[in-house]
């Protein structure tokens, strides 16, 4: 297996940097990464966290794991990627900081654009474009908590879906909100993506050995459900709830001080009831509360902390999916219509 410069054989590991452009001061712009070449043929699958530079959770674990796992024993190709977002990170930012580009939007990157995009069109045809599965891990950062796993309408959802459910978080999410990102267009394009959520806001601190568990056993159960890994499933959290989304909640513009209500997570709520407030950052005064806008399971999001950006996912909210007699036949879950699975 070779990417770029880097190179392992069957049974080796391999780490090394991706080369992307260089900036207008001739700075080397990479990818850091690990490639583990198994013994025998099996399916490639790409492991990708950091996408912003505040996404740090994963990269605690992720080097970790790879060091625990013996090519010997795996079956195809992992090619893990901790912290993308290398220059984000550096300046403690969510954009690169070559262009101020948010790399989770620019979707297969541009060969003639910007640094950013440029990394992003080397990255995605030589990493991402091979392979047969991707695991697109995220946290909340400074804003948001989360613990589900997220799938695109778009290519390929059945196989997504196995996957997600699979991975052992607690949710899985029918209907992940279409986006501009690499692993939308890789699931466009037909592959099994998820888009793991896992941590942020207060579990660096609070979480951080619940969601380090999470984060590690999701891509060993990835890997146990591509075949490339042997032994049982680890699933902390019990079998997924499967909600398909109808709602996002989003900041309505009243700026404050914003506070979801983390009971409520995972739980059913009806439209109208309470789910968080808005208050003033000086007075303390309540500016809004925010409700439900319609009866559903409020997935595991929300919990964000005091000023958040416009855009962000203060909540989602779906219907639970009922399993039994369902026409989805390795799943047990029906696609929603008009939607290819």
């Amino acid at each position: 297996m070779r990417i770029g410069e880097m190179r392992a054989q069957q049974g080796e590991k391999a780490f090394g940097f991706l080369a992307g452009p260089e900036t207008h001061g001739r700075l080397p712009v990479h990818v850091p990464l690990h490639l583990l070449c198994g013994r025998t043929t099996g399916p490639t699958l790409v492991v990708q966290a950091g996408v912003s530079g505040l996404e740090i959770e994963p990269a605690m674990v992720l080097p970790h794991l790879v060091d625990e796992l013996d090519p010997a024993a795996i079956a195809g190709i992992l090619i893990v990627v901790p912290l993308l977002n290398t220059s984000a990170f550096e300046f403690e930012q969510t954009n690169a900081a070559w262009d101020d580009k948010n790399l989770n939007a620019l979707g297969c990157g541009n060969p003639r654009g910007t640094v950013s995009e440029q990394l992003i069109h080397a990255y995605f045809s030589q990493v991402i474009a091979p392979a047969d599965a991707l695991i697109d891990i995220h946290t909340g950062a400074r804003w948001g908590y989360f613990r589900y796993a997220g799938v695109y309408d778009v290519g390929s959802p059945r196989k997504a879906v196995d996957l997600a459910v699979d991975l052992g978080l607690p949710q899985v999410l029918l209907g992940q909100p279409e986006d501009e990102s690499m692993a939308f267009r890789a699931a466009a394009s037909g592959k099994a993506v998820v888009s793991a959520w896992i941590g942020g806001g207060p579990g660096l601190r609070d979480h951080r050995e619940e969601d380090v568990r999470r984060t590690r056993a999701a891509v060993l159960n990835a890997m146990r459900h591509l075949g490339m890994l042997s032994g049982p499933m680890e699933h902390g959290d019990g079998p997924a709830t499967v909600i398909r989304a109808h709602t996002v909640l989003r900041p309505s513009g009243e700026r404050g001080l914003t506070f979801m209500d983390k009971t409520k997570r995972g739980a059913w709520v009806k439209s109208g009831e309470k789910v968080g407030y808005v208050i003033h950052p000086f007075t303390g005064d309540t500016l809004q509360e925010i409700t439900a806008p319609r009866d559903g399971v409020m997935v595991h999001a929300g919990a964000s902390w005091p000023i958040v950006p416009e855009g962000a996912t203060l909540a989602i909210f779906g219907d639970p999916v009922d399993t039994p007699g369902s026409p989805w036949t390795a799943t047990g879950i029906a696609p929603r219509e008009g939607v290819d699975g």
